[in-house]
């Protein structure tokens, strides 16, 4: 079993770091790919994928075919301020956002969002609370 202080504190090293190239950015996220590796870095308000290019493709996938309105209309009476749950793989765990950051999330995961433009990295990450 894991020490939940240990886990929480727990930073991964990836050797590989100086091949990362940011292929698409938005105010609250990027995304990084290393073709050395294969492997995608998403990083979203405090979230941080690390997925295979089979993971990435189906994760894609799965937000791009999320139908926002519905899941806010469906979830309207629950009491949290963000009303659509992304299904994450662990048993009872979700992100949840609300209808733009559902926009936002999909343009990241598409490539739609410019790798350039203004953003500086203390802008960047403290703008959206995923908690």
């Amino acid at each position: 079993m894991i020490d939940n202080e240990e886990s929480a504190t727990f930073v991964p090293s990836f050797k590989i770091q100086e091949k990362m190239e940011i292929i698409s950015r938005t105010r609250n996220g990027l995304i990084a790919y290393c073709g050395h590796c294969k492997v995608y870095q998403l990083e979203f308000g405090n979230l941080f994928f690390r997925l295979s290019e089979s993971s990435f493709d189906y994760f894609r996938n799965y937000v791009v075919s999320i139908d926002g309105a519905y899941y806010e209309h469906r979830n309207r009476r629950m009491t949290c301020t963000r009303k659509i749950f992304l299904r994450l793989p662990a048993e009872n765990v979700y992100f949840c956002v609300c209808a733009s950051e559902l926009e936002e999330l999909k343009r990241l995961v598409l490539l739609q969002a410019p790798c350039e433009g203004g953003f500086t990295e203390e802008v960047l990450m403290h703008d959206l609370s995923l908690n």
